[in-house]
């Protein structure tokens, strides 16, 4: 295990750093048992499995048993003194910070291979400002190097300077940031109180998290996990929600100098090979801000050290992963910005000239895992992966030593089908154990993981496994990269990850299931080493990996840019100019800025001439309007942000339905059931029938968020009743609970979806008053009945109405919304059309039942039709004889089946889009 370090030139060759050395741990030929197996491929499976026609298996299941144990751990160790300039009173401090981290831990860190790397690595950060390291999965970089540069006193007390870890997903800072604070000895920032002032400076310890709607952090927080849309929230800064266009660039000056990232000393920028679109933005103006306060510093140090003058330190940045192309990130961040040379905010020239030159960043590279992992392949293409996971799952189950598995899968729906069928089976196996006369095997637990679930639900899959117990993992590609789950010796994976593809013109955003690329199918099987020794099962053939491209697609190339752009305009950077690491392409970028436009997000800004620069034209440049600065504090898609300001303008009732739709449009799955099933689909539409409002999509699904509501509300009044008499109130609570499961199966309502939309309707509560959008229920009295947990996406979550302090709470009925309060929901409909405008359309009279958006810049020449699930399909309203005039609608977005089909749609009037061209 060695650490190779490769300084990289301004003119580097490939051959400087070469290709990433194949570790012989990774990559396992055909099993030599191989000719002792049966012919079918599952020949230790049960029989009901043994004689399937699907023969899909996997080439030669090992025999030999994968019981291997960490490498004997050196003897124990002193904690390591810091060094750093800061001299003894840094190095008591920190000492006095560590005093309770226990020996064992240091002894299991002191195996892991990256620790004999630990002083080559503080070196180069030391020396550079930009250093690239590349570790192989289970080397311990993630965990280890905000550790080790907290120990060399990279960050301080005073001033606060903090140790920033960004992650793609949220499920990984969460857990990192608690596995580090338990290497670290500090207290689970996860349980942090909700307390403020000096109390919560009390309360908290050295390392912390912060992700979208939950702040973990205190004032002693040195090591600090955030996701890339946490930092781009600090990058754009404390910025005056108010603002006129006239003076937008007075603002962005004054915030760009407020949104330098000065608490932190250096940035860890992990997993980047990713490539989403947050972390190219992350990236980017990682490098400005680099640039920027280099030359602020070297200012102030020019001008003597000003004690009337904040000192500003310089920022390091490491850029990370397990597989990525070093010279391309190394040259990035080597040559100069780009965007800091167009936009210059650093008076002193020589100074700005000086930092923002060419630099070197040294690539390192740390070799070696800390346990093997045996890979295997099919032998032939798998006809249908989610059985072949099935079969591979249960003959693992039997045939292989303890140790739990982790099954890499598409997506939420494939999980859950998944998941049922291995409930199903596992408890056929006691039996099928006793008839071929094998001892019985393990229980399952199933534990799926994707981005939709709640901290609460996720436990499970992070928890301890029981005894005599074998935990099964589903996930989506989530649990792919820097997260740890505890236990897993086995991964199957499929060889395929759902992604969203935006095409720029006719606004199409599909979402695909893709191959995934030989990085990500390495990061995957790295999973199974982070332990022990493990093994990878994978569901495609040694060819078919070969063929997979070595990289995944760069998001920023195949999604929508419109959110980047506005983010990028409300720090003050032109989304022309922007150090990309890769250029968007021109057109999805012009659209998204023409987007913004419409949207009343953006004004274009042409200075006044100057008369003494002859011959030179004025450049014009983006400027974010009053009503982009409120868009670009919401974070929310700006379509959404638009239409939620539109609503509040209009009143807090619009504003609260709004708001509420949102919700139950940025939930992962629709909180209706579709069922598959001919017969249980009519019966599904006929109990539908009773939500759908004569205006479209988007009133039907508010209807259905409320009679669950109602609902709920009744359940709880009738269960606090009850439990006030002789009643158990748990056994009550109970009955409450499967009475409001049995109203959710009889009107085909999916629970776990609306528990999911009410989490993300309590956040965006949250958000509404911060930002000042009154909604009609933010008096504590209208508390509605999801308040009753954090978590509402638990399985044991009940939707009572008693909050926290036993008060019973109410909300108004799905008859009050549709009758007195506003029958048509004339005010939701036209909010929404102020942010959709480019999703509004014109029936074509050329083509039955065919539309075409009024927007020429999206979509000119492209026409569909509406989406059979909606409301308004032609089909169901002659079903219901309806007399509906759908001459223009609005829906909320485009797919691709066997033609375009516009889902989510709702009648507009067009007189509407007569005045908002005329406001316009």
């Amino acid at each position: 295990m060695s650490l190779d370090t490769a300084l990289a030139q301004a003119k580097r060759s490939r051959d400087s750093f070469g290709s990433l050395p194949s570790s012989p741990s990774t990559s396992v030929p055909s099993s030599p048992n191989k000719k002792k197996h049966k012919k079918s491929k599952y020949a230790n499976a049960p029989s009901s499995f043994a004689h399937s026609p699907l023969s899909n298996g996997i080439n030669g299941l090992p025999s030999r048993p994968s019981s291997s144990s960490a490498p004997s751990s050196p003897s124990r160790k002193q904690l390591p003194s810091p060094s750093h300039e800061g001299g003894g009173a840094a190095s008591a401090w920190i000492r006095d910070a560590l005093k309770a981290v226990d020996p064992r831990i240091l002894e299991s860190r002191a195996a892991l291979p990256i620790t004999s790397g630990k002083q080559a690595i503080i070196d180069a950060v030391r020396s550079s400002d930009t250093v690239v390291i590349l570790g192989e999965t289970g080397s311990g970089k993630t965990t280890q190097i905000p550790q080790f540069l907290f120990e060399a006193g990279f960050a301080s007390r005073q001033p606060v300077q903090m140790i920033g870890v960004t992650q793609p997903r949220r499920v990984a800072a969460t857990s990192l940031a608690r596995r580090v604070a338990v290497e670290m000895g500090q207290p689970d920032p996860a349980v942090l109180p909700n307390v403020k002032g000096k109390a919560r400076t009390a309360a908290g310890g050295l390392v912390g998290y912060s992700i979208r709607f939950e702040d973990r952090t205190t004032r002693n927080t040195r090591v600090k996990f955030m996701t890339d849309g946490m930092v781009l929230r600090e990058m754009i800064g404390d910025i005056s929600p108010v603002q006129t266009s006239s003076s937008a660039m007075t603002s962005q000056t004054s915030a760009l100098r407020s949104n330098l990232l000065l608490k932190y000393s250096v940035l860890i920028i992990d997993e980047a090979h990713e490539r989403t679109l947050r972390t190219d933005q992350v990236l980017g103006l990682a490098k400005r801000i680099q640039r920027e306060r280099k030359a602020l510093r070297q200012s102030w140090i020019a001008r003597g050290k000003p004690a009337n003058e904040a000192e500003i330190t310089e920022l390091k940045i490491i850029v990370m992963s397990a597989t990525l192309d070093a010279n391309r990130f190394a040259d990035f961040f080597a040559t100069p910005s780009t965007a800091l040379r167009a936009n210059a905010t650093v008076t002193d020239a020589r100074a700005l000239a000086a930092a923002n030159t060419k630099q070197e960043v040294p690539i390192l590279y740390v070799k070696g895992r800390q346990h093997d992992v045996a890979m295997f392949h099919t032998e032939e293409p798998a006809q249908e992966w989610t059985d072949a996971a099935l079969r591979t799952v249960l003959q693992i189950h039997v045939s292989r030593p303890p140790g739990d598995i982790l099954v890499f899968m598409t997506g939420q729906d494939e999980i859950d089908t998944l998941a049922r069928a291995l409930e199903l089976y596992s408890s056929e196996l006691p039996a099928w154990a006793e008839a071929e006369s094998k001892p019985t095997p393990m229980s399952l637990m199933i534990a799926p993981l994707y981005a939709a679930l709640g901290p609460s639900a996720s436990l499970k899959v992070f928890g301890p496994t029981p005894p005599r117990t074998r935990k099964v993992v589903l996930a989506t590609n989530i649990a792919e990269t820097s997260i740890t789950i505890p236990g897993i010796v086995f991964v199957v994976d499929c060889g395929l990850a759902k992604e969203k593809v935006y095409t720029p013109g006719t606004a199409v955003e599909t979402l695909q299931v893709q191959e995934i690329s030989q990085s990500a199918a390495r990061q995957r099987a790295g999973r199974a080493g982070r332990e022990r020794a493990g093994e990878c099962y994978r569901l495609y053939t040694q060819k078919a990996f070969e063929a997979l491209p070595l990289a995944g697609t760069p998001e920023i190339v195949r999604t929508d840019l419109a959110a980047a752009v506005l983010q990028l305009c409300a720090m003050g950077q032109d989304p022309y100019t922007f150090d990309w690491l890769d250029t968007p392409d021109p057109e999805g970028l012009q659209e998204s800025v023409l987007q913004l436009i419409q949207l009343g997000a953006l004004d274009i800004h042409t200075p006044p001439p100057n008369k003494e620069a002859k011959g030179e034209k004025a450049t014009a440049r983006l400027v974010l309007t009053g009503i982009g600065m409120k868009m670009a504090m919401l974070p929310v898609s700006p379509a959404y942000s638009r239409s939620l300001i539109a609503a509040a303008a209009r009143g807090p009732t619009v504003a609260r339905q709004v708001r509420d739709l949102i919700a139950v449009l940025s939930s992962d799955r629709s909180i209706l059931v579709e069922p598959t099933d001919q017969e249980k689909r009519e019966e599904a539409n006929r109990a539908k029938a009773t939500f759908v409002h004569p205006s479209g999509d988007h009133a039907t699904l508010l209807c259905v968020l409320y009679a669950y509501l109602a609902e709920a509300d009744k359940v709880a009044m009738l269960t606090k009743t009850r439990s006030q008499g002789s009643a158990d109130r748990k056994v009550v609570e109970k009955e409450g609970r499967e009475q409001l499961k049995a109203w959710c199966q009889n009107h085909y309502v999916h629970q776990k979806a609306v528990k999911n939309v009410l989490h993300i309707r309590n956040q965006l509560r949250n958000i509404c008053r911060q930002q000042k959008l009154a909604c009609d229920d933010d008096h504590p009295s209208t508390t509605t009945a999801e308040l009753s947990s954090d978590d509402s996406n638990s399985d044991s979550d009940s939707e009572s109405g008693v909050d926290r302090d036993g008060l019973f709470v109410t909300h108004k009925v799905a008859s009050e919304e549709r009758g007195e309060e506003d029958e048509s929901f004339v005010g939701m409909r036209q909010s929404l059309l102020e942010g959709r405008i480019a999703n509004a359309a014109l029936k074509q009279p050329s083509a039955p039942n065919t539309y075409k958006r009024i927007t020429s810049a999206a979509g000119a020449g492209s026409t569909f039709k509406i989406h059979p699930s909606s409301t308004l399909h032609p089909s169901k309203m002659a079903r219901e004889r309806a007399s509906r005039q759908t001459d223009a609608i609005l829906f909320e977005e485009l797919v691709f089946t066997t033609q375009t089909f516009a889902r989510t749609v709702s009648i507009i009037e067009p007189a509407w889009l007569q005045e908002l061209a005329t406001r316009k």
